[in-house]
């Protein structure tokens, strides 16, 4: 199961003090929960201030609350993750809260790229002979490809949670 800090780094959530098109972004808070077999929600909370209205907020989180992209679990399983539609609350004051569930689900990609290089085959798009690897072999070393990718990603953002808590830490002594 992709952990609500796999998510954070995935879906590239802010930070607490980042800007997003105007908005600054006073908080972040990012839970998560199993709903069945290999399906996972993340209830995020969002608080930004800044002049725009609601309309204004929903602008500038679109790009952000639109994407869908793909991990791996701590076990190296994939999943999609994606977010459902937002609602925003007026706080007053030029804040504004942003509720949304983003979600979590198992999916196949190895069975999905095998499909994928059948058909190039099929279709003559794929060399296929002596001395070429198997498309098992292809879709595996892609997949491990991509795992490597994502770890660094994810690494990358802890890092980043790491620096900005010792930051914290130190301006409250």
């Amino acid at each position: 199961m992709p952990f609500a800090i796999k998510f954070r780094a995935m879906m590239d959530l802010p930070f607490a003090g980042d800007t997003i098109e105007g908005f600054c972004v006073e908080s972040v808070d990012v839970g998560h929960r199993g709903i069945g077999s290999g399906r996972y929600v993340y209830p995020i909370r969002l608080v930004l201030q800044g002049v725009g209205g609601q309309a204004g907020v929903r602008r500038a989180l679109k790009a952000m609350l639109t994407s869908h992209v793909t991990t791996f679990s701590g076990y190296g399983t994939p999943y999609q993750l994606w977010f459902a539609k937002p609602e925003v609350e007026s706080l007053g004051d030029r804040r504004y809260a942003v509720t949304v569930e983003g979600a979590g689900s198992r999916f196949w990609l190895d069975d999905e790229l095998q499909r994928f290089l059948d058909h190039l085959r099929a279709i003559g798009m794929l060399a296929d002979g002596p001395g070429l690897p198997s498309v098992e072999t292809v879709v595996e070393e892609y997949i491990e490809g991509y795992r490597a990718e994502i770890s660094r990603k994810v690494g990358r953002y802890r890092s980043k949670v790491k620096r900005r808590e010792r930051a914290a830490e130190a301006g409250s002594d």
